[in-house]
């Protein structure tokens, strides 16, 4: 099996557990989740969980980490719901993880376990992040997930050159690593950029806040159930536009029209808080680590400033066009 991608470029897949796990149902619903969840009604990002969950894997794959550890990226965004992190918005989490307590009941409810079964695979060592510090790491650190989504939007999403970023990656210690310390200062500075530009935005976050409360609605009216969030995109899309509810279409045809944001904070419609997302990469020179923070002040105050604009959420008032 050829992949011909975006950001990694052409790779062969050769194991015949990978070629299964791509065909899974879960694996396969990642193509109908949009990566930027209601985000796209903004900035129409096309990238998919899919291929994210396929980047992940073969980035893992570029630095030679173990085919567990490939199964595992692969794996890792099964459980997101339709419109990836609008439930986290719909059940207030704070942390973003909403989708992270369901890996295991979509993954042994699936044909997955007996896949990895077959091949020899120990399904509970798959399921538990902790065993991939290449694929997982917490904040600052770099890790497979948090390289792929900043590269693959960076490119795709922004239009911008990832090249000097990808040749600088390596892997020291068991851990993601830059080479060059220019590079890792140009690499956090966008990394923060990326943030402020489409994660963690005013208008980022009242598009999924007008979304969440279309489905908390309907949750609380009983007219779906949690279980309906983990379709796809279009199906969860469908139920919305067949519940004859006023307070759904309304938000639903805000979506459709688009509207204006305001920062209020005397008089805000809502006030949302959202996750902030930043890297602070180990760079390895002559065998030694140092942070980039260590010797980029820039960077330590691009990361204050952004954590201080996100701290306490944003007064968000909107302004609708007429409906």
């Amino acid at each position: 099996m050829d992949i011909d991608d975006p950001v990694h470029g052409s790779r062969e897949i050769e194991e015949e557990i990978l070629k299964e796990l791509l065909d899974t149902s879960p694996v396969q619903r990642l193509k109908h989740v949009n990566q930027a969840g209601p985000s796209r009604y903004l900035n129409k990002n096309a990238v998919t969980r899919f291929d994210h969950s396929v980047g992940v894997m073969l980035l893992l794959r570029e630095f030679d980490a173990s085919l567990q550890e490939q199964i595992a990226g692969l794996l890792h965004d099964v459980p997101h719901t339709a419109f990836s992190h609008v439930a986290d918005f719909v059940f207030d989490t704070e942390r973003h993880e909403y989708h992270e307590r369901f890996m295991d009941k979509i993954v042994r409810d699936s044909e997955i376990p007996s896949l990895l079964e077959d091949h020899g695979f120990d399904v509970d060592h798959i399921l538990d992040d902790e065993n991939f510090p290449l694929l997982e790491r917490e904040l600052p650190d770099l890790c497979a997930d948090r390289i792929d989504y900043f590269l693959r939007d960076w490119k795709i999403v922004g239009g911008g050159d990832i090249q000097r970023m990808r040749e600088s990656l390596g892997v020291h210690e068991n851990r993601f690593v830059l080479s060059d310390r220019k590079v890792g200062e140009e690499y956090a500075l966008k990394y923060v950029r990326a943030d402020e530009r489409w994660w963690a935005n005013p208008e980022e976050v009242a598009v999924f806040h007008v979304l969440a409360e279309a489905l908390r609605h309907a949750l609380e009216k009983g007219l779906m159930e949690e279980d309906d969030l983990f379709g796809t995109d279009t199906e969860v899309l469908g139920l919305l536009q067949g519940f004859d509810e006023p307070e759904i279409e309304e938000k639903l045809e805000l979506l459709d029209k688009g509207f204006e944001v305001a920062i209020d904070p005397e008089n805000p419609d809502f006030v949302e808080e959202t996750k902030l997302r930043y890297v602070d990469p180990l760079v390895v020179e002559n065998g030694e680590e140092i942070r980039v923070t260590d010797y980029s002040e820039e960077l330590q105050e691009r990361i204050d400033e952004h954590r201080e604009f996100l701290e306490g959420g944003f007064p968000i008032r909107i302004e609708s066009p007429e409906i």
